[in-house]
């Protein structure tokens, strides 16, 4: 997957990654802190999670398919691979700790405990799929408008 409609492919898809995991990160921690919104979104947030999980390693592919065609890396390239691969192992967490949240309010008869726990480690692992997201994004755009502009 190179391009699409002439642009290169991961132009596109970023744009997927850089919506979906921020908004599905918001919606996972209003979720944890309002039980009302948890009710509300239901499935919606770990399908939201799913969806980002599966357009990272798509965005990346293309991201090594736009190196090769550019012939190469330059050290701001290089950072913005370098955080870009930690954003698969984060949003893998994020899937499934939404998942798990969402079987627990589901299945299981809640615990006030439990509850608390499940709900940190939502908000912790959001909030680092967020920051690793906009950290990696602001790498790739320095990279590109440094180059062109700088």
């Amino acid at each position: 997957m190179n391009s699409i409609g002439g642009l290169p492919a991961h132009i596109l898809l970023v744009h997927v990654v850089v919506i979906i995991l921020p908004l599905t990160a918001a919606a996972a921690i209003l979720g944890s802190i309002w039980p009302r919104a948890q009710q509300k979104f239901t499935f919606l947030t770990p399908l939201g999670a799913l969806v980002g999980l599966i357009s990272v390693p798509l965005t990346v592919a293309a991201g090594q398919s736009l190196v090769q065609a550019l012939g190469g890396t330059t050290p701001a390239l290089a950072r913005h691979i370098t955080l870009a691969s930690r954003v698969l192992p984060l949003s893998i967490a994020l899937f499934l700790v939404t998942a798990g949240q969402w079987a627990y309010f589901r299945f299981l008869r809640p615990r006030r405990w439990l509850t608390v726990v499940i709900s940190a480690l939502v908000v912790v692992v959001a909030a680092a799929t967020t920051v690793q997201v906009v950290l990696t994004g602001d790498a790739g755009s320095r990279a590109v408008w440094e180059g062109v502009l700088g």
